[in-house]
């Protein structure tokens, strides 16, 4: 399993004459970080003092990419019937439309166009009328959000992990703020171009 984690670099600088150790790490985003589009600090400061820095350089494709992006609907709404239609590109599609389904209940939305195809046929073989799906989200729907509000944020110090098999996109909090949260995985699957909510661990 691949690992794109944010390579770092560090660098001590130490005064002569005796002044305070200053910690200096020097980062490259992943490119799904530069893929996500949003304004990302170039700097940022750990409570331990460590400045971080960020190279942020984006391949020559990116334009083509953003192109694709905007081709996309992501929310579709048949006037007639009035059914909504969600298309995921970016794991901050499927976040943050996972994360309005939390806030508004609407389980059926979440089920029909956000969780996987192989995730809703385990549901569906449970014979309960999806009333194990139902009681999962509903009886932890602030922990799902709790995980889900921190994948949106991402990272500017490695706090999460990702890794590609298969299909699949993982998402893992690190050991070192994972402890604060019941959930710290959200895996997700590649179906065609579009990504769906495969399972939270």
């Amino acid at each position: 399993m691949a690992q794109y984690r944010v390579a770092a670099v560090s660098i001590l600088l130490a005064c002569a004459f005796g002044c305070d150790t200053q910690k200096i790490e020097y980062r490259t985003r992943p490119a799904w970080h530069n893929s996500m589009g949003s304004n990302l600090p170039s700097e940022s400061t750990h409570q331990d003092g460590t400045i971080i820095k960020f190279s942020n350089t984006k391949k020559p494709t990116s334009e083509a990419f953003d192109q694709y992006l905007e081709s996309i609907t992501l929310i579709e709404k048949d006037e007639v019937t009035g059914e909504t239609t969600l298309r995921a590109i970016l794991p901050t599609h499927i976040f943050t439309q996972a994360l309005t389904c939390l806030r508004d209940r609407d389980w059926d939305l979440l089920f029909n166009q956000i969780i996987s195809t192989q995730t809703q046929s385990y549901y569906k073989s449970r014979h309960d009328e999806l009333l194990e799906y139902k009681t999962f989200f509903e009886d932890n729907r602030e922990d799902i959000a709790k995980i889900l509000q921190r994948m949106v944020r991402g990272s500017n110090s490695g706090d999460v992990l990702v890794s590609k098999s298969n299909g699949f996109i993982v998402f893992e909090l690190s050991n070192r703020v994972g402890v604060d949260y019941k959930y710290n995985t959200v895996i997700l699957a590649q179906e065609e171009q579009f990504l769906k909510l495969h399972s939270i661990h």
